[in-house]
């Protein structure tokens, strides 16, 4: 009774240290101010092309936070809003969380307007992308930095 009680305290603590991740460093080279489709630039192929970049693409508002059972990191001072591409669909969450969009972080002092959007909004982002690896299974995950947001 006593090694499974044991077992059932440490086990979450086993797992959660199992679900690390790395965080790509830049690798970009593409010149700022260069406009690239959202589908691209969040499709793994060519995320890793955009880390660190400054770029523009167009994406539509899906929702401001982040939901509850999805873990990422957001950057100190940025806030969290999900967007979709221009006329894309929402994806299902993990665990039967709903529907989610992809990660955009923004810093703080530019959020008002984030606040004042509705789902569908065309929005343009200016930033580049974030990709985190985890290791225990080698699943990318592509979130956006943005240094500005402006409705379109």
């Amino acid at each position: 009774m006593k090694k499974s009680l044991y077992l059932f305290a440490f086990l979450p603590l086993f797992f959660t240290s199992c679900i690390t991740t790395r965080t790509l460093q830049s690798t970009s080279d593409v010149p700022a101010g260069t406009e690239v489709q959202y589908a691209k630039v969040v499709n793994p192929a060519y995320a890793q092309d955009y880390i660190g970049a400054d770029i523009i693409t167009e994406a539509e508002f899906y929702s401001a936070g982040k939901a509850n059972n999805v873990a990422t990191k957001i950057p100190k001072n940025h806030i969290v809003f999900q967007v979709l591409p221009i006329d894309g669909t929402a994806k299902n969450a993990p665990f039967g969380g709903g529907q989610l969009g992809d990660y955009v972080f923004l810093p703080k002092s530019q959020s008002d307007l984030i606040f004042n959007l509705k789902r569908g909004d065309k929005i343009q982002l200016r930033g580049g992308t974030r990709v985190q690896k985890y290791y225990i299974n080698g699943i990318e995950v592509i979130e956006f930095v943005a240094t500005s947001v402006t409705k379109l």
